[in-house]
Order: structure tokens, then C-alpha cells, then sequence
């Protein structure tokens, strides 16, 4: 069933937009950081890791933590 739902550009910097919307934005650029994406610019793991870590929030699971995690020992291999 097909949903749509507009939405509304409300010039949010990313500094201010939410934990949750700038983790997902960290894994998301780890993602184009593993596959090599045209898409990933000049990000690196070093500018994940400082996302990730500044939005990890309450992380009450421990699977924030674990991605950071991941994401360091993905910087030390691909040295």
C-alpha cells in the first residue's frame, strides 16, 4: 500500500537536529564509507566517529556504543 507524506524543509542545522537523525546519518555515512560510494565526499571514519559519538545519547542497549566501536576498528584496519 502505497503512503506518502509530504515533507517540509524547516532549516534545521544539522548541529540541531535531533540524536536520533544524526546517528542514523553516522551509520549512514559508514555505510558509503564501506562500499566506496561516489557519494561520501571527503568523509572519512574519524568525522563518523565524531557524529556518532556526539549523538549516541541515552544508548541504554549499548548498541550506539558498539558502533562506535565498530567504526574505530574499521579506521585501524584500513590504515
Amino acid at each position: 500500500k502505497l503512503i506518502e507524506q509530504g515533507v517540509t524543509d524547516t532549516n534545521i542545522s544539522f548541529s540541531n537536529a535531533s540524536e536520533n537523525f544524526r546517528f542514523a546519518s553516522s551509520v549512514a555515512g559508514f555505510g558509503m564509507l564501506l562500499r566506496d560510494s561516489k557519494f561520501k565526499n571527503d568523509l572519512t571514519a574519524k568525522e563518523v566517529m565524531r557524529i556518532a559519538k556526539g549523538a549516541k545519547g541515552k544508548d541504554e542497549e549499548g548498541y550506539r556504543a558498539e558502533f562506535v566501536t565498530l567504526v574505530e576498528k574499521y579506521s585501524l584496519l584500513s590504515k
